[in-house]
């Protein structure tokens, strides 16, 4: 395996972009939304959305853009969201001047 970005050196229990890059759009279904405690970089801890996916290796953690992607997609209450299939995609956005790599949220097609 060539690994292509440092970030895939270090272990993750949540889902990262190079865990899906080179799939294409991957459509799944919600399976359980929560909030979990996340230790970030330093040690400080936050706590943030995280969605399972049905069959999923890794569970996603949301951001504010792919949290509002779902809601606009599957309405404001995430307790309605388990059963909703959503398409997981590898773009790029702009994160502290710097071009990165990002998993992104968008319908399913038959969305529902």
């Amino acid at each position: 395996m060539t690994i292509d970005d440092y970030e895939a050196l270090f272990d993750s229990k949540y889902l990262r972009w190079f865990d899906i890059e080179g799939k294409g759009d991957i459509t799944c279904t919600i399976e359980k939304v929560e909030r979990e405690e996340l230790t970030l970089r330093g040690g400080a801890k936050k706590k943030a959305p995280v969605i399972t996916i049905k069959n999923g290796s890794k569970p996603l953690v949301l951001n504010r853009t792919n949290a509002d992607a779902i809601a606009d997609l599957h309405g404001n209450k995430p307790s309605q969201w388990p059963g909703k299939r959503i398409t997981l995609y590898v773009t790029q956005t702009k994160l502290k001047g710097k071009t990165v790599n990002c998993i992104r949220v968008k319908g399913a097609g038959n969305a529902s």
